[in-house]
């Protein structure tokens, strides 16, 4: 007979030494802290894993058990922690590698390359949950409980795709973006998608490239909030994502267009591209290049000429073209090409250039004005006027050439061009401040009895104006079925025109001093309504609630929560602050590691630890939905009342009342905490 137990206690020794040999290895020596801290763990759950589920012990393992145990059976056993399924495949590999060099096993390499298959697939079979909602009983719309990871993309993708043919708005639900924010490993998945769309369809389809690198951009987004906040997963997610697309371009030759598709969503997110990136984007240019002199004078204008043709002469629209054509460029090739484009002798180009103005990097900013103070004199009256309503919302270094260039031009005769008549604002819409410190604005501007202009503003707390856009003319009644797809979607209630110009002066004071100029969408906005008044404007939430309550302290009796035990009160709280919550790779280290038990103390804990230190800013998001909900237009007036129940919240917590005390701040703790901790 076989001693089945002596064969089971021989294998675990046999892993338990190599386990001690690996945590004295180099290999675990490189990795990160996160994933020492779950090596044992992880590497115990799969060797027992690989032995009672696949019947292969220390020594026999092969890559399709390696795979399936990667992508099934330890993300379905529920033994590992979302962060722990993250970590697994690079710790996992390090373990193969150290076994590898030191002789225990013969076919480390095949085994790598199936955890790396398994890598790349982690898209379509883990729900990481590393964000913002902790419901599990959320419909998945792309994730591995709903159906195949790239079907369901394509078809978002393609509903956006039909928007954009349309001209009209491409609206994301919170719901849909919430499964990039649950699912960051999704951008393989994009990936993959844009590269069936762009590179391998015979004819490809430009709205749906536009609309994958859409997702992209908002995916890589969520990317570079995690970095923000020292998430681990995100720095390795943004390095592998760069990784494999290199990687990709060097198996399948992919265009130089493509690249600069996956540059511009970099830039878009506000990640810097890996030099690996830059290198293989430069060697692409030079791969596919015509070998053909340089262009004459002749050739590039018109070049530019059909630019300006082909965009209808919007000079917002060449703008963007402009600054896509400048994206990834070293910064000599970036300078020589913002230099032909001021020496352009074409008004529509020339407008044009004001655009770049508002790039969101630096150098192309400083370029842009740079080559137009050098050609003053052929500055346009159109132009001017731009210039001058921008002036206020870039740094202050640059705000000094554009100075010197307005009163240049001044000099050399060219007259500020007076502005069109206004569009009436019929809409305009601001939704709640979300769990990121984000909020959108959305307007309504008829241009004509049946057609009309819809404009957006995304604004995040202490970030700035994060993005903006207008729409071209679209029929009427498709600009009212945007609202209400909208109220649908989002809580959004109609606001005052006080706060819309309220609301972009203090944010755009916020992204100066984060060195974040507004985009150039604003400035389309702006003429729009025609405002020459939008100068930055900070306001705190002290001087907000100023604003609301006067400057008696006494506005808002301070024993008690008003309306606290009112369910009405509380089931609107909820709709409002539901997503509201603690978020950082600290917060997530210390749920994992803590050893404190009972759901008050942890709450307590949490609050101690982690809300405490973000008083000022949970006081500020408190202010600014107590502002919300005050400017609300006397039309609709829903929440009646919440608007001084926020107040409250916000004045006591810059009072400095104990964060256990307010019924809101419990529940954001309780919200970090999750339903399963």
């Amino acid at each position: 007979m076989v001693d089945h137990a002596g064969e089971d206690a021989s294998s675990r020794q046999e892993a338990e030494a190599w386990l001690t040999g690996f945590l004295a290895s180099n290999q675990y020596g490189r990795l990160t802290a996160t994933q020492r801290r779950h090596a044992s763990y992880v590497i115990g759950c799969f060797v027992e894993a690989m032995r009672l589920e696949l019947g292969r012990a220390p020594g026999r393992w092969h890559a399709a058990g390696v795979e399936r145990c990667c992508l099934e059976i330890l993300p379905e056993s529920g033994v590992l922690k979302a962060s722990q399924l993250w970590a697994m495949p690079v710790i996992l590999v390090a373990f193969l590698d150290f076994l590898g060099d030191a002789g225990q096993i013969a076919n480390a390499t095949s085994l790598i390359r199936a955890l790396h298959r398994a890598q790349e697939r982690m898209g379509r079979q883990l729900n990481a949950g590393v964000t913002r909602s902790r419901d599990a009983d959320e419909q998945q719309h792309f994730g591995p409980e709903s159906e195949d990871s790239l079907i369901g993309l394509r078809r978002f993708a393609s509903r956006i795709a039909r928007e954009i043919v349309k001209e009209r708005p491409a609206l994301i639900s919170r719901e849909e973006m919430e499964q990039f924010e649950r699912q960051p490993i999704l951008i393989f998945d994009l990936l993959q998608l844009l590269i069936d769309e762009f590179a391998h369809a015979a004819v490809p389809n430009d709205a749906m490239v536009t609309a994958c690198f859409m997702l992209l951009s908002h995916a890589l987004r969520n990317i570079r909030l995690g970095i923000e906040r020292h998430f681990e997963w995100a720095l390795e997610l943004d390095r592998e994502f760069q990784s494999l697309v290199v990687r990709r371009v060097g198996e399948e030759q992919l265009s130089p267009q493509f690249l600069a598709g996956i540059l511009e969503s970099l830039a878009e997110a506000r990640l810097d591209p890996s030099r690996a990136l830059l290198e293989s984007y430069e060697q692409q240019i030079m791969h596919h290049a015509p070998r053909e002199a340089l262009p004459s004078r002749g050739q590039i204008d018109a070049m530019f000429e059909n630019l300006v043709d082909e965009h209808a002469g919007d000079p917002f629209a060449v703008g963007e073209t402009l600054a896509q054509m400048t994206r990834a460029l070293p910064s000599e090739a970036q300078s020589a090409l913002i230099g032909e484009f001021a020496a352009s002798t074409l008004p529509g180009m020339k407008d044009a250039v004001v655009i770049l103005a508002l790039h969101p990097e630096e150098p192309v900013r400083r370029e842009a004005l740079r080559w137009l103070l050098e050609n003053a004199r052929f500055v346009t009256s159109t132009a001017l006027r731009r210039l001058i309503v921008i002036r206020n919302w870039l740094p202050e270094g640059e705000k000094r050439i554009l100075d010197a260039l307005i009163k240049e031009a001044r000099i050399k005769g060219v007259e500020c061009a007076r502005w069109d008549p206004p569009l009436p604002l019929e809409g305009l819409q601001a939704s709640r401040m979300d769990g990121v410190g984000a909020l959108s604005l959305l307007l309504s501007m008829p241009v004509k009895p049946n057609r009309a202009r819809i404009a957006g503003i995304l604004l995040k707390q202490r970030v700035g104006i994060a993005d903006s856009w207008i729409t071209p003319p679209i029929p009427r009644n498709e600009a009212k079925t945007t609202f209400r797809q909208v109220a649908r979607q989002e809580l959004f209630l109609d606001v005052t025109r006080a706060f819309l110009d309220v609301a972009i002066r203090h944010h755009l004071a916020v992204g100066l001093a984060e060195g974040m100029p507004a985009p150039a969408g604003l400035l389309q906005m702006a003429e729009a309504l025609v405002v020459e008044n939008w100068v930055p404007e900070r306001l705190d939430g002290r001087a907000l609630l100023e604003r609301l309550l006067g400057t008696e302290e006494s506005a808002i009796p301070s024993a008690s929560e008003p309306f606290s035990g009112d369910p009405g009160v509380q089931r609107d709280m909820e709709q409002i602050t539901g997503s509201w919550f603690e978020e950082s790779q600290e917060v997530m280290d210390f749920l994992e590691s803590t050893r404190v038990r009972g759901r008050e103390r942890l709450t307590r804990r949490v609050l101690d630890l982690f809300c405490e230190p973000n008083r000022e800013m949970w006081a500020e998001r408190c202010a600014w939905t107590a502002y919300w909900l005050r400017e609300q237009s006397v039309k609709v007036k829903r929440m009646v009342g919440m608007d001084r129940h926020f107040a409250w919240i916000a004045q006591e917590l810059y009072r400095g009342r104990p964060l256990h005390e307010l019924i809101l701040m419990r529940r954001v703790a309780e919200r970090t905490l999750g339903d399963g901790t």
